[in-house]
């Protein structure tokens, strides 16, 4: 223990101590908070008027659409905190219909792309009697030179469909100043689930879901575990394969075994994997504090964040570095470097579905795979549905007993790895190695 503790020590303190740690460690938070100050520009800059043509084929719902279009714009600005400037102005141009369709739509496209307008509303004659069935796809277009997904576009489509109501509504004979109230949208409020105290059995009532609470905490926490597990274990990739290709190893050998060496690396890998996320939790408690939003801090997922940290830094750190002492070269070391990726990346292509079915089926078995455990058990515990108490001790029961299976397996591909030469193995050499020692 005493040699593996000063390995470990010897690398970690080559890590932290290096200008790259430190750069990287300070650059993060200046890029997230950058990230938040582009987002406070953007809204500065909706103050810049936005010019929108509507082509009114109807001839009558043109106007329907620029009231209501004006009337969301009012109510959120009025919702909005300090009255920020959360839509932007949109300034209309009505365009009447001419009889050569495509080359009109060809010169306000053209206008689009010189910046004139920023979209064109193309409402046609059958917008108003949809029919009973399900309506033709085609009887509203915007055509618009962005990806469908801006501010003006949303805010369009929401104010055609609410201008057409209103002018059925006025056909229908019924008194234009009552379509506020008719048309006038029922809050919605989000609730956590209701839950049961397991001991004393009380009943607790639901609360309000804090949307931060329900989307940014857990997709931060997850990221963060992503971020700071990477930088913990990839490094040994090339790094391994660096000191072998140099025959650092065959030095070290004399004064430690081979588990010895690859253990003190582990252990270097979670000194670094904590130091990072202690320094970046800390400063988002304090970035929270200091916005007043203290109370959205999950501070009861902090112990699982650490368990979960250390599980998947010990089990991705002794993989890295039997993979590099399986290589010749740091670039023999990248050809395998998916192995590592793997267990991390799976569970971020899964975030979407796992976020919207917390508790579903595809959610609740992927949580209990050991390589995806951590990731996906802390993004349930995160929702605020939350998890059963029972599931993530059965999952760290797994990830203990993968992780000593990971670490066995990768104490014997090192013994052979750290000292072969020659071609790179493959993936089916290497479990050789493990079922051979």
């Amino acid at each position: 223990m005493r040699r593996v503790l000063l390995i470990a020590k010897r690398d970690y303190l080559q890590t932290v101590l290096s200008k790259a740690y430190i750069i990287g460690l300070v650059l993060v938070p200046i890029l997230i908070g950058a990230s938040f100050l582009a987002t406070s520009l953007a809204f500065r800059g909706n103050a810049k008027d936005q010019h929108v043509a509507i082509i009114d084929r109807t001839g009558v719902a043109a106007s329907a659409v620029i009231q209501a279009a004006e009337e969301t714009s009012r109510r959120a600005v009025a919702k909005a905190p300090g009255g920020l400037n959360v839509m932007p102005h949109i300034v209309f141009e009505q365009v009447q219909p001419e009889a050569d369709q495509t080359a009109q739509l060809l010169s306000l496209s053209d206008r689009i792309r010189r910046g004139e307008l920023v979209l064109v509303l193309d409402i046609s004659a059958g917008a108003l009697a949809p029919g009973k069935e399900d309506p033709p796809v085609d009887l509203v277009r915007i055509y618009s030179n962005s990806s469908g997904v801006d501010q003006v576009g949303i805010a369009m489509q929401s104010a055609v469909n609410d201008g057409l109501r209103r002018v059925r509504l006025s056909q229908l004979g019924i008194d234009p100043a009552r379509f506020p109230d008719i048309l006038r949208d029922v809050p919605v409020v989000s609730m956590a689930l209701v839950t049961k105290d397991p001991v004393s059995g009380q009943i607790g009532g639901a609360e309000k879901r804090n949307p931060l609470q329900a989307v940014l905490v857990p997709v931060f926490l997850t990221i963060l575990l992503l971020m700071v597990v990477l930088l913990g274990a990839a490094p040994h990739l090339g790094a391994v394969a660096e000191d072998k290709m140099q025959r650092v190893f065959e030095m070290l050998l004399c004064s430690a075994s081979s588990f010895e060496l690859m253990m003190g690396k582990v252990v270097a890998s979670l000194g670094t994997s904590l130091t990072s996320s202690i320094f970046y939790i800390l400063g988002g408690l304090a970035a929270l504090a200091g916005m007043a939003l203290f109370g959205v801090a999950p501070l009861h997922l902090l112990p699982w964040f650490f368990v979960y940290l250390i599980a998947e830094v010990a089990m991705l750190s002794a993989w890295s570095v039997a993979l590099g002492s399986a290589c010749n070269t740091p670039q023999d070391a990248q050809s395998l470097a998916f192995l590592l990726i793997l267990p991390v990346m799976i569970p971020m292509l899964m975030l979407t579905p796992v976020m919207a079915q917390p508790n579903g089926v595809l959610a609740t078995t992927m949580s209990f795979i050991p390589p995806f455990t951590p990731m996906v058990m802390l993004l349930r515990q995160s929702m605020p549905g939350g998890v059963p108490w029972w599931e993530p001790w059965v999952g760290l029961i797994g990830m203990i007993a993968f992780a000593a299976a990971v670490i066995w397996a990768a104490a014997r591909i090192f013994r052979i790895g750290i000292l072969s030469q020659g071609k790179a193995p493959k993936i089916r050499e290497l479990a050789q190695w493990v079922v051979r020692g």
